[in-house]
């Protein structure tokens, strides 16, 4: 059974007398590959400032690695964890120097120091790199020599504050990917602060939604991805379709109204009366062929034209006008080469199962 690094209950952190932070209830436990997400302003890294003890909070009850982090010396605790930011901050010395500066502190010999500082530089595939001076170093460079600086003294919780927003996407991906199997294999836990809703995808396996300080959505990144809890987060995930509906009770049904005409009865597990938006994937909406169709009892059918396609590894997006509203689907590359192309006509549905209402924000 896992142990819990981090437990958080009934937490506030107030500065100039307005709450920024209020965190109800969150546990992390050992290994964890987590990412935080939220608007600009929603306190993602705050929370991390909390967890790293750097920012004080005026109720509640924080526990680290088992401790009562109000009754624990704070230093002994951060000794065990490290944190990366977004400024790499180097210092003006050469790749090792700036790796080796936390063994140092921690008074270790020179040789297990030699050793621990090529094994981590090797892992991050940087040892090349060990004589460069930092300011010679490239953006994706430099971050790898961030990460291990911070891995180097072997930490149990990672903290990471957008470290990869500066990257191009293909660094990016690489980064993520070799620092989540690093983790892994490590055991370390990690808490990931990202706008960037495809790191989360790449990384983690839990997602963790912020917004006005508060959690909103605590999930796995899949149902984040289908199930948003709002519309504000529905937008910064990158979803497809965020369309305005009209929602009105029809008997016992709700019945909702996109702008297009096109109705349908919600199906949802909570009615919601006030909505104005209606979301949906792109991959929720489908060519209508006839072993697709017998396999809902209840789709949404419509004819549109194709006016933009959008090609993609493995997937592309297809935007089809739908009676003056425009729909983006996601489709596998083989059918949109054998099936899709600018001006055809299309058949298409969707489940209106994958559909969410959300009132707007």
């Amino acid at each position: 059974m896992r142990q819990a690094v981090l437990e958080i209950t009934d937490v506030k952190v107030v500065r100039n007398k307005r709450q920024i932070l209020s965190i109800g209830e969150l546990s992390v436990d050992e290994g964890e590959m987590i990412a935080v997400i939220g608007p600009n302003g929603a306190g993602k890294s705050t929370l991390l400032q909390l967890i790293n003890m750097q920012l004080p909070y005026d109720t509640g009850r924080m526990v680290l690695f088992g401790e009562d982090v109000a009754r624990t010396n704070k230093l002994i605790l951060r000794r065990r964890s490290a944190m990366v930011f977004q400024e790499t901050l180097l210092l003006d010395n050469t790749v090792f120097d700036n790796v080796a500066l936390a063994l140092r502190f921690r008074g270790m010999n020179e040789r297990a120091i030699n050793a621990d500082v090529n094994q981590v530089l090797n892992e991050f595939q940087c040892a090349h790199l060990a004589n460069r001076m930092a300011r010679n170093l490239s953006g994706g460079e430099a971050q790898r020599v961030c990460l291990a600086r911070a891995l180097v003294y072997k930490p149990e919780l990672l903290l990471l504050d957008e470290p990869f927003a500066s990257l191009d996407s293909p660094t990016r991906n690489t980064l993520l990917a070799e620092l989540r199997q690093i983790a892994v294999e490590r055991g370390t836990t990690v808490i990931l602060v990202s706008h960037n809703f495809n790191d989360v995808l790449y990384f983690a396996d839990r997602a963790i939604v912020l917004q006005d300080g508060r959690i909103l959505q605590d999930d796995t990144p899949e149902v984040i991805l289908r199930r948003p809890v709002n519309a504000a987060i529905a937008g910064l995930i990158g979803m497809d379709n965020i369309l305005p509906c009209q929602v009105a009770q029809q008997g016992s049904d709700i019945m909702v109204q996109l702008d297009n005409g096109i109705r349908f009865s919600w199906q949802g597990e909570i009615a919601v009366p006030t909505a104005a938006l209606c979301c949906l994937p792109g991959d929720a909406i489908f060519i209508l062929d006839e072993q697709r169709a017998s396999a809902y009892d209840a789709l949404i059918v419509m004819e549109g034209s194709v006016w933009q396609i959008v090609p993609g590894i493995g997937m592309y997006r297809v935007m089809v006008e739908v009676k003056g509203v425009t729909l983006t689907m996601r489709i596998p590359r083989e059918q949109a080469v054998d099936r899709v192309s600018i001006g055809r006509q299309l058949r298409i549905a969707f489940n209106p199962k994958e559909c969410n209402l959300y009132e707007v924000v």
